[in-house]
C-alpha cells in the first residue's frame, strides 16, 4: 500500500478502512502505543460498520461517509510518521512516546482518543458535511445519526476495557481499576457533543480562512497538551 495522501490516507470506504487497520496492526509490534490505539480503533470500526449495514443509521450516507474521513486524517498522521515527515501537532506526543517505557497501554489509548475526537472529529464533520451539502445543525438527522453513534461506542466499552485488563497487552501488576478510571476520566460522550459543537463553529468561520486558521492552531495545540498529560 503506497505511503502519503495517495495511500494511507485516501481510504474511500469502510472496508478501505479495516483493510488499513489490519495492515498497521500487522506491521507493529503489540506494545507500541499506536499500535495499541489503531487496535481498539478497528473494534469500534467494526461495530460501525455493523451499525451501518443494519440501518441503523437514518441520514443516508453520512454516517459511513464520516468515519471514512474521521479515519483518514489518522492515517494521514500515520503516513507522514512513516515517511519521516512532521506528523500533526494533535497526533505527535502520542507518535513520540509510542515506545514510552512503564507506560499503560490505557495511556496510549487515551491520548490517541484525545487526538482523534477531540481534534479530528470536528474536521472529519466539516469534510462530510461539505461532500453531502448539509450543515452540522442540532437536531438534523446528521446530528442524530452523529449522536445514536454513542450507543455503539457504548457496546464498545466492556469489549475494550477487558482487552486493557487482559491479554497480551495487560500487565500483571495493573489493576482494573485504572482502566474504569480512565474511561470515566475521558468522557467519550462528552468529548463528542464538543466535537460537534466545534465542527459548528469551524463551519462558521469558512468565511474567514486567517481566523479559522488561528482557531484550528489553537486548537491542535490544546488537545496535544492534554495528550502530553495523559502520557506522563
Amino acid at each position: 500500500m503506497a505511503g502519503g495522501r495517495s495511500g494511507w490516507a485516501q481510504a474511500e470506504s469502510i472496508d478501505d478502512v479495516l483493510e488499513r487497520m489490519t495492515v498497521i496492526e500487522s506491521s507493529l509490534p503489540p506494545e507500541d502505543g499506536v499500535a495499541t490505539f489503531n487496535r481498539m480503533y478497528r473494534q469500534v470500526t467494526d461495530l460501525v460498520d455493523s451499525a451501518v449495514d443494519a440501518g441503523t443509521f437514518g441520514a443516508g450516507d453520512f454516517l459511513a461517509r464520516l468515519d471514512v474521513h474521521f479515519a483518514n486524517l489518522f492515517f494521514e498522521a500515520y503516513a507522514a510518521d512513516e515517511a519521516g515527515q512532521p506528523v500533526p501537532t494533535a497526533w505527535a506526543p502520542l507518535f513520540a512516546a509510542r515506545i514510552k517505557p512503564r507506560t499503560h497501554p490505557i495511556q496510549f489509548a487515551m491520548a490517541g482518543m484525545n487526538a482523534h475526537i477531540s481534534h479530528d472529529l470536528p474536521g472529519a464533520v466539516v469534510l462530510t458535511c461539505r461532500e453531502l451539502g448539509v450543515a452540522p445543525v442540532d437536531g438534523s438527522a446528521e446530528h442524530t445519526d452523529f449522536t445514536t453513534t454513542n450507543e455503539v461506542l457504548e457496546l464498545a466499552k466492556d469489549q475494550i476495557k477487558g482487552w486493557f485488563t487482559s491479554g497480551i497487552v495487560a500487565r500483571i501488576d495493573e489493576a482494573g481499576g485504572r482502566v474504569d478510571d480512565a474511561f470515566a476520566m475521558f468522557g467519550i460522550h462528552l468529548a463528542r457533543a464538543a466535537a460537534w459543537q466545534v465542527s459548528q463553529l469551524q463551519w462558521g468561520l469558512a468565511d474567514n480562512p486567517r481566523l479559522d486558521e488561528l482557531f484550528r492552531e489553537n486548537l491542535a495545540r490544546g488537545v496535544a497538551f492534554t495528550s502530553r498529560g495523559i502520557l506522563l
